[in-house]
């Protein structure tokens, strides 16, 4: 049983038991309550077990993070944690540290100690808890359980099955007054009770809507539920990004029934993306959402098409006929497909669509490699659309047919150079990254490696809109610079280490000797033939950076860092993009730069 704290009853004067420094409280007479699993990547949480046989009124009791009385949580009155049961801790307004580790404590209403944990750094969207609950073996958990029991195998749950119960309709970027919704849809011919089922985002279960007992829908019938803020309605407090997202939903027993990723809106607002038809496996988007009522039939390709989308590249510069932008469609039937007349398009709209030319065959189980040559570098507008590919993250394809109904669409992320976007396997319906593309050939490549960052220095900081004159009377806004956080408790030496930009030509390395102090900031200045440091230029349109370890023996920390200063509106205002506290997990655009200083408390643009 899942209980969420949602609202505070009564503000309560806060119990000082360590105000006088770090005064280590006396031990609680209370056993058998455990701090039992932490998240801390925002909205954090913690879940306490009762591993007793008997209920537990834990009114009063308090939570703390590091800083002790300073940030602290009090518990409601009448909250219960019945026995052998979770009650997870989502409320309260200090943060906790994934990037650097921080401290949990329990304490009684009289301020003594129940129980206290110290987490370590943690992967964005992994979480820390006990093996089993209430087990002295401490482990990071890939997949939280945040509210059900940590003693399963930590894995993502399978698809059950077991009932047809879909998701219908999703609006994530809503216009005006509106709120984000998901409408599920019942295909079974009995009404069903989804009490307890489950609605998650793409943060898994670190965020996610348990649906009351006592939610019933009729055969064939529809239920909606809408974004609510913590406390106010039943629905769920999770935000939808406009950009793209995940909704899954799981029956109680957390098997997998349905799951989508959202398309990304951009600009757009008030559209929803819905099934062709209750229930129906195509997806289209919707100028005017039919939440709670039953979706259109839409405009569908006449002949079922089975060519999709395989792979993807974007990262070339369009100055070589050998390295265009390209996108390869695949053949997913034993039998040779004729695709003259269909339309392909990319972000620059629908207006800009080229077509196929008339007789182009793509063999049974075959590709088609389509080269875009935005520069004409073919000078053959016919066999070769005269657009590029963005390198992301707000790019997408469109594969359509004749008519302009879409038979296959596909939303971009970010790469780097030699990657690309792809199928796992050709005609495969999940994607990833591929470590090198696999450009005419058979989509078996690796995936991009995930990254951990085990050295403690983290790019913290990068001015990418140098300026002739300084802005608002900052010198340092003439010349683009990044800036290096070290984490660690004592200081660092990174001689030999290298500095990349996303073209990876004009390497810096940086010289012996340098060493950067504990907690402490290196900053370099980045700008055309510097011969004191990193010599390549940072994109206004956005550009990536990367530190190494020598010879790009290690990965040590990546940022790619957003085109916001290529609008005419946000330049020249001396704006920076860095972590929002050093070290941290989470990047914001700063109205007030602090170039070689913490960027703690700094000005974040609204």
């Amino acid at each position: 049983m899942l209980i969420s704290l949602l609202a505070v009853a009564a503000a309560v004067s806060s119990c000082k038991t360590d105000s006088e420094g770090d005064v280590i409280p006396p031990a609680s007479d209370v056993t058998e309550l455990y701090i039992n699993e932490v998240y801390a990547s925002n909205p954090d949480w913690v879940e306490l077990y009762n591993g007793s046989d008997k209920d537990m009124d834990i009114s009063g009791f308090i939570l703390q993070d590091e800083k002790g009385a300073e940030e602290e949580y009090i518990i409601p009155d009448g909250t219960v944690i019945k026995a052998g049961e979770c009650l997870v801790i989502d409320q309260f307004s200090f943060g906790l540290s994934s990037s650097k580790g921080d401290t949990v404590t329990l304490l009684d209403a009289e301020g003594n100690s129940v129980d206290t944990v110290s987490f370590p750094v943690m992967e964005d969207g992994t979480s820390y808890g006990r093996a089993e609950d209430g087990d002295n073996t401490w482990k990071v958990f890939d997949t939280p359980t945040k509210g059900a029991s940590n003693s399963g195998d930590g894995q993502e749950p399978e698809p059950s099955g077991k009932v047809k119960v879909l998701i219908n309709e999703v609006q994530s970027a809503p216009a005006d007054d509106d709120v984000d919704f998901v409408e599920l849809y019942n295909g079974e011919d009995k009404a069903l009770d989804l009490g307890g089922f489950i609605l998650q985002d793409e943060k898994g279960a670190a965020e996610e809507f348990v649906i009351p007992e006592g939610t019933v829908v009729e055969a064939g019938g529809l239920v909606v539920f809408s974004q609510v803020s913590p406390g106010e309605g039943v629905g769920f407090t999770f935000g939808l990004g406009s950009k793209g997202d995940k909704v899954i939903l799981l029956d109680a027993d957390r098997n997998v029934l349905d799951e989508i990723d959202t398309p990304n809106f951009g600009d757009t607002k008030g559209q929803s993306y819905a099934r062709v038809g209750n229930g129906g496996a195509q997806w289209q988007i919707l100028d005017t959402p039919t939440k709670g009522t039953d979706n259109p039939e839409g405009q569908t390709s006449g002949v079922p098409v089975p060519v999709v989308i395989n792979e993807v590249y974007t990262f070339s510069d369009q100055t070589s006929i050998d390295d265009l932008d390209w996108i390869e469609l695949y053949n997913t039937s034993d039998s040779e497909v004729e695709i003259g007349g269909m339309k392909l398009w990319e972000s620059g709209g629908v207006e800009k669509a080229w077509t196929v030319p008339a007789g182009t065959v793509i063999a049974a189980r075959g590709r088609l490699l389509i080269e875009a040559d935005k520069e004409g570098l073919h000078g053959d507008p016919e066999h070769y659309p005269s657009w590029g590919l963005s390198k992301g993250p707000d790019e997408y394809v469109v594969f359509a047919d004749a008519d302009m109904n879409i038979i296959d669409e596909v939303e971009l992320p970010s790469m780097n150079d030699n990657e690309s976007y792809g199928r796992v396997t050709d005609g495969a319906e999940e994607w990833q990254i591929f470590a090198m593309h696999t450009k005419g050939e058979p989509n078996t490549g690796a995936s991009r490696p995930e990254h951990t960052n085990t050295t403690g220095l983290f790019i913290n900081e990068v001015y990418h809109d140098n300026q002739d004159e300084p802005v608002n009377g900052e010198a340092w806004t003439t010349t683009d610079f990044i800036e290096l956080y070290n984490a660690n408790d004592t200081s660092l030496d990174i001689s030999g280490w290298e500095i990349y930009d996303d073209k990876g030509e004009d390497v810096y390395v940086i010289p012996e000797g340098t060493v950067v102090p504990a907690k402490g900031f290196l900053t370099y200045d980045v700008y055309k033939e510097n011969p004191d440091g990193p010599s390549f230029g940072l994109g206004v349109g956005g550009d990536w950076v990367f530190v190494y370890k020598s010879g790009k023996s290690e990965l040590v920390d990546s940022v790619e860092v957003p085109g916001f200063s290529k609008d005419g509106d946000m330049r020249g205002n001396g704006y920076t993009y860095g972590r929002v506290t050093d070290g941290g997990d989470e990047w914001t655009i700063f109205s007030e730069g602090s170039k070689n200083a913490s960027n703690n408390g700094k000005t974040v643009l609204e």
